[in-house]
């Protein structure tokens, strides 16, 4: 299949969504007209496993690299912005492999293609680094979960620096603060999954998995833990929001003129960009999981997948995750997997704004039976199995991945880390992505639109109760004098019902046998058209 699915990829194109030339889907600016940015900081944290050589644990700044058309040839000032998190196990490059920074050769090639599509494009490093080799359970599994927490609180903390960026700095990278994507790879894309579901204390305190077996004099944070306590201490760690939990400075300064942390203060987190959203409209992973499968609900944001199905290190269905560490690999623990995670989010009607005839040729493969039995839309499996059924670990799981040659920690590596496979992967994925991206990318530009007609038309009509179970009664006023007809759409703008509004100036709506979420109403008056944006609980 895996032949068969890279060459369907090639007649994607002919997909009706992607038309010749359409910004966002086509290819409309060169590489001579993208222009990077890098290590810009987007936010500083307590990095526990800082080297020796700058100093041991400190504050660091966390870095993103910037790709965008040039303001000489575009002068677009609303365009979307996707931000991608590299691969590597959450360790330091070279640890578990070959990958691990914001530089990577996937990550650049995938960043330049969204760039010359006309996104704003974001290669983003985050705080790495866990006791992966620990023979102990509670120190191996309980690191890996902080480090997982501390990148997604990483993750939110540039989604709210662009908010920022927006209201206080003039938008200087000219970006659409609704319409923000965050794409992961590898351990990427558990940052991507749990920045999009992970919202409550009990998703991080209450399963016996994210709990200490035994009892510890010191625990994670150096203080003495009990058999069942969490692993995440949030007074320490801040909350998932990296909100809380605020370091304590000694007045004094590092090596690299930062403040220094007083290490007797038990907060080991430094809050940033406080009071803005850390919302966003999609997440893409490649390879990647989620936590726990409890931690997707109803309304969060949407989700696509690729994923290798004989993945041996994260699962594709459910299953334990394990990290390739030299020739050996360890448990961590158990996740829900790519498939199980869009098949969920799909059940809650997350990904309805990408209801359409996905059938085109990519899309009718990624929902073949062999590999997806419930032909479950919006992720893409991948068929390499390993070459010998008795060595499962000796996969390629990653094959978009390429990397120096000369790098001595490609030795163990299954990839064939051939430059011209990897990027017809990246380009099937693309195929794929893209349509689902452009779908989102419309929906939060009508969004957007109808929020300033919102604005605009809140005097002229009163809409209660906003959200309601039920009954949504409607009352115009001023110029507006008597209703027309009121039209009931989905979040996409696609219509669901009309009612007759006999020319009164009142007019109530039943709604209590739509799915909860959001509908637009557009109220048809003897003076115009009144939009709002309404709840339904």
């Amino acid at each position: 299949m895996k032949k068969k699915i890279l060459s369907l990829g090639l007649f994607a194109c002919a997909f009706g969504v992607l038309q010749a030339q359409t910004r966002y889907v086509d290819e409309i600016f060169t590489d001579a007209d993208i222009v990077k940015m890098s290590d810009q900081a987007y936010s500083l944290n307590w990095q526990e496993f800082a080297p020796a050589s700058i100093g041991g644990p400190q504050l660091l700044p966390n870095f993103m690299d910037v790709y965008l058309p040039s303001p000489a040839v575009d002068t677009e000032t609303n365009r979307p912005v996707v931000v991608y998190f590299h691969t590597g196990s959450f360790l330091p490059k070279g640890l578990a492999g070959p990958v691990g920074e914001k530089a990577d050769s996937a990550a650049v090639e995938i960043c330049k293609r969204f760039a010359k599509r006309g996104f704003v494009a974001i290669s983003a490093s985050y705080r790495v680094g866990w006791l992966a080799n620990a023979t102990d359970l509670d120190q191996r599994r309980g690191s890996n979960l902080l480090a997982v927490y501390k990148a997604t609180q990483d993750a939110r903390s540039l989604v709210r620096y662009l908010r920022r960026t927006v209201a206080e700095f003039g938008n200087p990278l000219g970006v659409n603060q609704e319409r923000i994507i965050l794409m992961g790879q590898g351990s990427g894309g558990y940052i991507t999954f749990a920045a999009s579901t992970l919202d409550k204390y009990q998703e991080v305190a209450g399963f016996d998995k994210f709990q200490y077996e035994e009892a510890s004099s010191t625990g994670l944070f150096g203080k003495p833990v009990s058999a069942g306590d969490p692993y995440i201490d949030t007074a320490v760690a801040g909350d998932w929001w990296g909100l809380g939990g605020q370091v304590c400075f000694t007045g004094d300064s590092t090596a690299l003129g930062l403040p220094r942390v007083d290490t007797s203060c038990d907060g080991r987190n430094f809050v940033n960009h406080p009071g803005y959203s850390s919302d966003f409209a999609m997440a893409i992973n490649l390879g990647g999981a989620l936590g726990d499968e409890s931690w997707l609900e109803k309304g969060d944001p949407v989700m696509v997948s690729v994923h290798v199905v004989q993945d041996f290190f994260a699962p594709f269905v459910a299953g334990m995750v394990r990290v390739p560490i030299g020739q050996q690999f360890f448990n961590v623990v158990e996740v829900a997997g790519s498939y199980t995670a869009i098949k969920n989010a799909s059940n809650f009607g997350n990904l309805n704004v990408l209801d359409f005839d996905w059938n085109d040729p990519l899309s009718l493969q990624a929902r073949d039976p062999q590999f997806n039995p419930f032909g479950i839309h919006h992720i893409l499996p991948f068929d390499i199995p390993p070459p010998n059924p008795a060595a499962p670990f000796l996969v390629n799981s990653n094959p978009w991945d390429w990397w120096d040659p000369a790098d001595p920690a490609g030795a163990n590596e299954t990839n064939p880390n051939n430059v011209a496979q990897s990027k017809a992967y990246i380009d099937t994925i693309f195929d794929f992505i893209i349509p689902r991206i452009k779908r989102v990318v419309d929906v939060a530009n009508l969004s957007s639109q109808l929020n300033e007609a919102s604005a605009s038309s809140d005097k002229a009509a009163k809409l209660f109760p906003n959200p309601t179970n039920d009954v949504m009664n409607i009352e115009v006023s001023g110029v507006h004098t008597s209703i027309r007809n009121i039209e009931v759409m989905d979040i996409t703008g696609k219509r669901i019902q009309i009612i007759d509004g006999s020319n009164a100036n009142q007019a109530s709506v039943s709604l209590g046998n739509l799915a909860r979420g959001t509908y637009l109403l557009k109220i048809q008056t003897n003076a115009g058209v009144l939009t709002h944006k309404i709840g339904l609980k």
